[in-house]
């Protein structure tokens, strides 16, 4: 039996993201849509013009302003939660007191580490699956880049530059979640202004040096979006260096090329190497949500791993603040991110 969802805030990812778009899933109600798992029963946002729109491209007539009567009237087994990251924790509280089995939850997932450990312990405690939506978790590309590394494939990683823009908790979320994901546990980070604007102000974009416990260091640099887009991750191996495009999931592998007798040194040359992407991203988070409560399928992207992505971003902000830098573990919890 299919189970019965909705999803709460209709902005770009809940639901407008797919407005010009067709063929791909890019946003949680056209994921909760289309996926085999579910029937999509009811949607809820405050803005009765967007409820009107998405009522009727996706031929929900329960639709709601207030998110209480919806949970408490329409007896869902699954909830998106697309709202600001400041009212994650009361909308998961809502939720739990009304019986729901699973979360998927938009990043980050809040704006304090004190309330992310609050909805991490109320759906462990109420036994209800959590996902967060980092998306690249669910994306085969990055395990197979993830496994070149791990083997050593083109020997140990001396250095990673990356590029990003859209602000340290929009974009830089998903940046800092797969810097663990591909590299491991942070060990400290130092933060630096940028002056290359966020198009959020109250989201800013930062520069930083991340260190990794096992030794990588990441430094971390940011663009002004109003140029260009751009999001990359350049790793410089011993024997290689693997470009990856994090708008498109392509990369570009380089290996070294014989040695000139007219250089002291070898230089790098272009390898022809694919990897292979997963399609529809959020609807595999959705659907390993689905995994997680029928068939006890392990979560890809855990309150844990979305607890861990917000503690980088707070220890930046720390370190901006406090001009020094920044061992993890953090031992406060009560800083606030600006979630709008």
């Amino acid at each position: 039996m299919k189970l019965r969802s909705g999803v709460i805030g209709l902005g770009r990812i809940g639901a407008g993201f797919d407005d010009n778009i067709t063929k791909s899933i890019n946003t949680h109600a056209s994921a909760h849509y289309k996926s085999k798992n579910i029937k999509l029963i009811s949607l809820c946002d405050v803005d009765s013009k967007k409820l009107k729109k998405y009522g009727k491209k996706y031929n929900i007539s329960s639709i709601y302003h207030d998110f209480q009567k919806m949970l408490r009237q329409e007896s869902l087994d699954i909830v998106s939660i697309c709202t600001h990251s400041d009212s994650h924790l009361k909308l998961v509280k809502q939720a739990i007191k009304y019986n729901i089995k699973g979360i998927y939850l938009e990043k980050p997932i809040s704006n304090s580490l004190s309330d992310a450990l609050e909805i991490i312990n109320l759906c462990k405690i109420n036994n209800v699956s959590l996902q967060i939506n980092h998306q690249r978790r669910f994306d085969k590309f990055y395990y197979n880049i993830k496994n070149l590394i791990e083997k050593k494939s083109f020997g140990s990683i001396q250095n990673v530059v990356i590029y990003y823009g859209g602000g340290i908790t929009n974009t830089g979320s998903h940046i800092l979640d797969l810097i663990e994901f591909l590299f491991g546990n942070i060990s400290w980070v130092e933060g630096k202004k940028s002056l290359n604007l966020s198009n959020n102000l109250s989201d800013p974009n930062l520069n930083g040096i991340i260190r990794t416990k096992s030794g990588i260091t990441c430094n971390l640099h940011s663009i002004n979006l109003k140029n260009y887009g751009l999001a990359e991750f350049d790793i410089l191996f011993e024997k290689g260096r693997m470009k990856i495009d994090l708008i498109k999931a392509t990369s570009k592998f380089f290996t070294i090329a014989p040695r000139q007798s007219n250089l002291s040194y070898p230089l790098l040359i272009p390898m022809n190497k694919n990897i292979s992407r997963s399609k529809n991203l959020i609807l595999l988070g959705l659907d390993n949500l689905c995994n997680s409560i029928n068939n006890d399928e392990s979560i890809l992207c855990s309150g844990k791993n979305g607890y861990s992505s917000l503690e980088i971003i707070v220890a930046l902000l720390i370190s901006i603040k406090s001009k020094s830098k920044i061992n993890l573990p953090i031992n406060t919890n009560t800083y606030k991110i600006n979630s709008k």
